[in-house]
């Protein structure tokens, strides 16, 4: 299956060419033979600013909260905004994620070429770059050490003496003047170092080894000439003295061995991405990413696409998420641009949860170790946060945060949203010490701002007031996003609380705790459904819901969370599947690449495979580029998606991870003690298999379908002894079990198992 991407042509700018990173450190490959031009990337560079606490406005959020119930919602929006205006000054900032480097390859052309390839291997994370002059095979290979943090390339022809080249270091063209740059070269080695006005300081450095040939240097390169053949190597220092660092490198990097820092990356890289794997349908000799994109056009999106962008939304994370460093950000670890659109930050409201939701079903756990690292590095600034915004206790997260976690956000459900990532380590891994030790304490930040936060009305139940439903507003007159008893805010509350319960009944702890967030619990408001049959944004009588927004904010009981399903909610669950519909009636017009890929998911929790697959290919066929990055909307104008940006809008990564999101969710939906084998299939996946795959029940699963056969066969493998429920939602004629204890069959449809520790178990259904 296709477990990597071809490419016709090279890119024209960086963010149309092919990403490398090892978690740390990333590469954008244009792919040009006489002229590479290759971004480099460093996770922890940014263009830092010195973050000033704003002084408290919490004194006045007794008049904000007043007026908000008295349905002035506009102005108690004024009145926030003067509040944080006069306490902050414009001195708050979300600090940039900044480029490393450019760095050029350039290698003479002495006959026209042809057979030009450009090859990306996920399985192997490393670049082929193949052409031909005249009956000269030559090529270019390059990879980022997962093993150690150096850039490897070798300069390959099959002709002895052929090669020329130089390489070059520099920053970018249009920032000359405003940062500080000086480049030194010798014979071996090319010395690049960059100050920033705020003092910040990073550098490179590049090594050229040649095989044969004579090697010499100018001004600002390092060349060869006749070479059988080159390798570069560059290593990067940030916040070093320049001099102690650029010795250390050199001393490193003359060591360097391509082949023996290949093998060592092979090995490591492998672990990670080779836990899953994917087969749906037939498809025949595999095309290049520009036809895929050609066909998926005018159509729907092929198997073999799918196949590509699910594999590609795993290599993407494995190479910009690393443990011991920081989450991937709204471009993962790649950037080109010394001012992102909203900074490259990491975005609390979507976007970055998004980033996370294949890692667990995808078994790459340590890629979400760096997300809970960096948001308990910031406990402090967040407790500061709701100290300043509520004079509460407890921890208050900003919308959009990257070098601090200061913030003067009213909204209150980032870190609740947060949490669940937490919570779910337990339930994919089982690990009791992450539960007992970083998700319980995390989780009980969050209650304690809720103990101080929650106002009960005459009616007895809470009111969350201010609250927010992302980015969305209320259809009524003197209307503002800030209002009351957002969905969403309530549904992640309950999740909250009910987590915690739930953790330490089991830990055997906080038994006075759980008496008192029961009662909190008995005290949410109820969900509600408006006189369309749909579910409610917001909770209360006079917020009319706004369909035409590309948020889905209050499906979250459904999704991701998985308080609501058909089980044990089916009048809620109607509700929800009726506000989907509706989101969509109105059109395409306010939809984003990432809010088809979070679509997607939705409908999978529906079971409504169709419709899944059809906001998959809306995705492709909209905001997909050659090198099948995601963007926010299409820059054609097509009317499928929102037309901000004029033509132009950003890279965003979030969709490439949420569609291979998709895909786990359309192939398998679990909840503690629940599997449901095969919930959402696209109408032309009648045969496959997925192996490999988490599970909240703390299993490893395989599935393999074949529905001319009418088979289903299912392997798990659970953690530790447990019973467990399993669903076949077409039903089920006939099952076998082999090491495992059948204990009940419901409906042909539902069927309840004894499984035993790391044994593996297999089921196979007859359909």
């Amino acid at each position: 299956m296709p477990d990597f991407m071809l490419k016709e042509v090279p890119a024209s700018c960086w963010n149309e060419a092919v990403p490398l990173g090892n978690g740390k450190i990333g590469a954008l490959l244009s792919g040009g033979i006489f002229r590479e031009k290759m971004v480099l990337n460093h996770e922890r560079l940014f263009n830092y600013s010195k973050a000033v606490t704003p002084r408290p406005i919490y004194q006045d959020m007794g008049n904000i909260r007043k007026l908000i119930l008295d349905g002035s919602y506009k102005e108690a929006e004024d009145l926030y905004r003067q509040s944080i205006k006069e306490a902050d000054s414009g001195h708050l900032k979300i600090d940039a994620y900044q480029p490393f480097a450019f760095m050029f390859i350039g290698q003479n052309i002495k006959k026209v070429f042809t057979d030009y390839s450009f090859r990306l291997d996920f399985k192997k994370a490393f670049t082929e770059i193949s052409w031909k002059e005249g009956e000269i095979s030559l090529k270019r290979s390059t990879f980022i050490s997962y093993d150690k943090d150096v850039i490897c390339i070798c300069l390959d022809a099959d002709k002895k003496g052929y090669i020329d080249a130089r390489v070059n270091l520099e920053a970018c063209l249009t920032e000359k003047g405003l940062l500080e740059t000086k480049l030194e070269s010798d014979d071996d080695f090319l010395v690049y170092k960059v100050k920033y006005p705020n003092g910040s300081n990073h550098g490179a450095v590049a090594y050229m080894k040649n095989i044969g040939g004579i090697k010499y240097h100018d001004e600002n390169n390092i060349r060869v000439k006749q070479a059988d053949k080159v390798y570069i190597f560059v290593m990067m220092y940030l916040k070093e003295d320049d001099d102690k660092a650029i010795r250390r490198i050199k001393k490193e990097i003359v060591r360097c061995d391509y082949d023996s820092l290949f093998k060592a990356h092979i090995k490591k890289w492998k672990q990670l991405y080779g836990k899953v794997s994917l087969k749906i349908g037939q498809f025949n000799k595999p095309l290049t990413n520009e036809k895929l994109l050609s066909e998926s056009y005018n159509k729907k999106a092929s198997n073999q696409i799918i196949h590509t962008m699910f594999n590609y939304g795993r290599y993407l994370l494995i190479c910009s998420s690393k443990k011991g460093g920081l989450p991937a950000n709204l471009q993962g670890i790649w950037n080109g641009d010394y001012n992102p659109a909203w900074a490259s930050d990491y975005h609390l409201d979507e976007n970055i949860q998004m980033n996370y939701w294949l890692a667990l079903p995808s078994r790459i756990n340590n890629c979400i170790i760096p997300f809970y690292d960096f948001f308990d590095s910031h406990i402090n600034d967040y407790m500061e946060n709701a100290k300043r915004i509520y004079n509460a206790r407890g921890i208050l997260m900003p919308l959009a945060q990257t070098t601090h976690g200061k913030s003067n956000s009213f909204w209150i459900s980032a870190a609740g949203w947060i949490a669940s990532h937490y919570y779910d380590y337990w339930l994919f891994t089982a690990d009791d010490d992450f539960l007992k030790n970083r998700a319980v304490p995390f989780m009980r930040h969050i209650i304690d701002f809720y103990e101080d936060y929650l106002e009960i009305e005459r009616d007895g139940k809470y009111v969350f007031v201010p609250s927010y439903s992302p980015e969305n507003t209320p259809l009524v007159p003197n209307a503002s996003s800030m209002c009351i008893n957002a969905t969403m805010d309530i549904a992640i509350a309950k999740e909250v609380l009910t987590n915690m319960i739930t953790a330490c009944e089991y830990l055997d702890i906080e038994k006075e705790g759980i008496q008192k967030w029961k009662k909190m619990l008995e005290k949410m408001p109820e969900y509600m459904i408006n006189e369309d049959g749909a579910f409610k944004e917001w909770l209360h009588d006079d917020l009319k819901d706004n369909y035409n927004h590309r948020h889905q904010s209050h499906i979250y009981p459904l999704f991701p969370g998985f308080e609501i399903t058909k089980e044990n909610d089916s009048v809620n669950y109607i509700a929800i599947a009726r506000a989907v519909e509706k989101r969509l009636s109105l059109g395409f017009s306010d939809q984003t690449g990432w809010s088809y890929a979070h679509m997607a998911n939705i409908f999978a929790r529906l079971e409504n495979g169709s419709r899944a697959y059809e906001c998959l290919s809306n995705l492709i066929r909209s905001c997909v580029k050659s090198n099948l990055f995601t963007y926010h909307n299409d820059w054609r104008g097509q009317g499928v998606t929102t037309d901000w940006f004029v033509g132009n809008p950003p890279f965003q990564i979030d969709a490439n991870f949420g569609f291979t999101a998709a895909v786990l969710e359309m192939l398998i939906f679990s909840k503690p003690g629940f599997i449901r084998i095969l919930p959402a299939l696209a109408p032309d996946w009648q045969k496959g298999h997925i192996k490999g795959i988490g599970t909240r029940c703390a299993c490893t699963v395989d599935i393999e379908w074949n529905f001319k056969n009418k088979i289903i066969n299912f392997n798990i493998k659970p953690v530790k002894e447990m019973n467990i429920d399993i669903e076949i939602p077409m039903g089920f004629l006939e099952i076998q079990c082999k090491s495992c204890d059948i204990l009940s069959v419901k409906k042909n449809r539902y069927v309840n198992v004894k499984l035993y520790k790391d044994k593996i178990s297999t089921l196979k259904f007859s359909i």
